[in-house]
Parts: C-alpha cells; sequence; structure tokens
C-alpha cells in the first residue's frame, strides 16, 4: 500500500477515534461527512478507502488489535478473559470500549468482528486436535459462543466476577470437551 493511501486511511481512523472518544459521539449517529470534516478530507478520499464508517471501524479495530496478536494462541484461547484483561486494560480499545458504552449498534459491530476473529483464532488451534470427532468448525463455533456468551453477560454485571473467574466459568462450561484434553494430552507428551 502507498504511503499517500495509508496517511489517508489513518487520518480518516484518527478523526473517527477522536469524534467516538474524545468527543463523546454515539457511533451510531456519527456520518460520513463528519468524518470527513474532522480528518479534513474531502467524501471521494473516504470512499476511495472505505465503503462506509463500519468498513472504517473494522480497519481501525484492526489497527488497535495489532499487538494483541502477539500474544501466543495458546494463551488467548486457553485464559481468553485473562489476556484480553491484560491487552485491553487502558489500552485505547478500552478508551474507545468506555466512550461508546450504551450505543447497541457500535456493541453488536464490536461483537462481529470479535466473533469473526475468535473463530479464526479458535479454528486454527482446534486444526491439531485429532482425537475428537467433532468437526473443528463446530468446535470453534461452540468455543466463540461461550466465550461471546460470557463476554455478554460479564459486560452487563462488570463486578459480580474477577477476571480469574471469568476464565474459571469459561473452562467450567468447555473443558470438558475433547479439544482440550487433546490439547493437553499433546502439551504433556510433548515434554
Amino acid at each position: 500500500m502507498d504511503l499517500r493511501k495509508r496517511r489517508s486511511m489513518q487520518w480518516l481512523w484518527k478523526a473517527f477515534f477522536d469524534l467516538m472518544t474524545e468527543e463523546k459521539m454515539r457511533f451510531s449517529k456519527i456520518t460520513v461527512d463528519q468524518i470527513c470534516e474532522k480528518a479534513m478530507v474531502h467524501r471521494s478520499t473516504f470512499y476511495k478507502h472505505f465503503d462506509d464508517k463500519f468498513r472504517l471501524l473494522e480497519y481501525g479495530l484492526n489497527q488497535l488489535m495489532e499487538q494483541y496478536w502477539d500474544i501466543p494462541l495458546e494463551k488467548r484461547i486457553l485464559k481468553p478473559f485473562y489476556w484480553s484483561h491484560e491487552f485491553f486494560e487502558g489500552s485505547e480499545s478500552h478508551k474507545l470500549v468506555r466512550a461508546q458504552h450504551g450505543d447497541e449498534l457500535f456493541f453488536d459491530c464490536m461483537t462481529a468482528y470479535s466473533m469473526r476473529i475468535l473463530k479464526r483464532d479458535s479454528l486454527t488451534f482446534f486444526q491439531h486436535s485429532k482425537t475428537t470427532d467433532i468437526p473443528h468448525d463446530l468446535l470453534a463455533e461452540f468455543h466463540v459462543s461461550a466465550m461471546v456468551a460470557l463476554s455478554e453477560w460479564w459486560r452487563k454485571n462488570p463486578d459480580r466476577v474477577s477476571v480469574a473467574q471469568m476464565d474459571q466459568y469459561f473452562h467450567r462450561l468447555v473443558n470438558e470437551n475433547a479439544y482440550y484434553k487433546d490439547y493437553f494430552n499433546l502439551q504433556t507428551n510433548s515434554r
């Protein structure tokens, strides 16, 4: 990607991020015109790079999540709440989520984005499983659904349980499945 295109995309994302965090505007209410005005670019520049604000949000989330992918896959899968908390607490992602609290459209977009990413990670993780006859894509769907359900419950009940307790709930819900047993057997046998 050439430098000018990257710069324009970054300006648009920064403008959008600032509207959502600094100016506390709701994602659902922000228009492309407002983003362009804040970024000081023409609408045609916006549409050269993004179909709509939803694609810009996805682009921005990918930017915010870059360092999260440096955390080893096994850690992200086996202790999803701990590692998410470690990454997000005090981050720009956390700032964005806090600022958009109450905007259901934003959280619907975040959930859809997270599910796609988590499913990709889960599928990669489960492809190493050989002891189960359950299709890996079904295991990934189940795994992601459990994480999303727990995350939604925790978002609505933030003061009820700790991060460690959330990982315990997660493991109690899914730990009996063959893919974890297979993973732990592989780890034990490789030592």
